[in-house]
């Protein structure tokens, strides 16, 4: 069966601030309307209007009740709290890296991750390889200048340089595809708080962050999206955590990961406290979209130090 073309035809801003108006949009005048569709994109300002309309019907009109404050509250809040999660897998993104870097290094040489007998799978070694290379080719880091020029390159780099210059998802793959009977890679989950036994937990939620991160890269909605990549729950709770995950493709579950790990590389960072800041911000009714209980402030994993 073929699929239709598309031929909506793009509209002048006028147009589209109408558009919305004539679809129930209240508490914005036509003029503030243009104003906000001429820096946010209307189809980008759509997935904030979504949970507003009535999507089974083809204008899809506003719902009795719905306000632009709601929608213009819900874009800022997701806003803050996609800047404060960036912050946070900063954090965790180099903690990882440095780990990498430093077992596996010391226990395989310098040049270790050109070492194809460590790895389970020869396609994702060698892909894993390739945009490890474009990424330091691509550099322009100044260490990366420094050895060019004062060193034979027809040596590989030291892990300690090249995976400076790579990518969150590079490295996690990387990680990843470590035969699981290295004893160094054992050593990097037990830095994080996991076992041999949960490496498998440790590498789905390394996985599920570098997603997060993609999102968050790219200013993409974060606060009610339904993630495709679902982080594992451990069979064995850490000392700190939840009661209960009600969703594991929402973004609470990806906070409490967030939170976890921070507590490890990161505790100076204040997480929980600039989290329930952020969290502030969000009407209660957004709660269940995004996989909070309501009782979440009083988990064990979010009480500070001073409660």
């Amino acid at each position: 069966m073929s699929k239709k073309q598309y031929t909506k035809p793009p509209l002048p801003l006028d147009e589209q601030a109408q558009l919305l108006l004539d679809r129930g949009l209240k508490g914005i005048s036509k003029e503030e309307l243009i104003q906000k569709l001429g820096n946010i994109n209307y189809y980008r300002l759509r997935g904030y209007t979504y949970p507003y309309q009535n999507n089974n019907v083809d204008d899809t009109p506003f719902l009795p009740n719905s306000k632009w404050e709601f929608i213009w509250n819900d874009y800022i809040f997701d806003s803050k709290l996609r800047n404060l999660v960036t912050d946070a897998l900063g954090h965790i993104e180099v903690s990882l890296r440095t780990q990498l870097e430093l077992e596996m290094s010391l226990a395989h040489g310098s040049r270790w991750y050109t070492d194809l007998t460590l790895a389970y799978d020869e396609d994702l070694f060698n892909k894993n390889l390739e945009e490890l290379n474009g990424h330091w080719n691509r550099s322009r880091e100044i260490f990366k200048e420094h050895y060019e020029n004062e060193y034979d390159t027809s040596y590989p780099p030291p892990a300690w340089m090249i995976f400076e210059t790579t990518t969150f998802g590079t490295v996690s793959k990387i990680y990843s595809n470590i035969k699981k009977e290295i004893p160094a890679k054992t050593k990097i989950a037990n830095y994080f708080g996991f076992t041999k036994a949960s490496a498998k937990v440790f590498i789905s939620w390394m996985q599920h962050l570098n997603l997060v991160r993609n999102i968050c890269a790219h200013y993409s909605r974060l606060f009610s999206r339904s993630f495709i990549v679902r982080p594992m729950l451990p069979t064995s709770k850490p000392v700190k955590w939840v009661n209960d995950i009600p969703a594991q493709d929402r973004i609470y579950i990806s906070i409490c990961i967030i939170t976890y790990f921070l507590d490890i590389c990161a505790p100076e960072f204040n997480f929980r406290k600039q989290l329930k800041e952020v969290m502030n911000i969000c009407r209660p009714a957004q709660l269940p979209s995004m996989g909070f209980p309501t009782d979440w402030k009083e988990q064990d994993l979010f009480m500070e130090a001073s409660e």
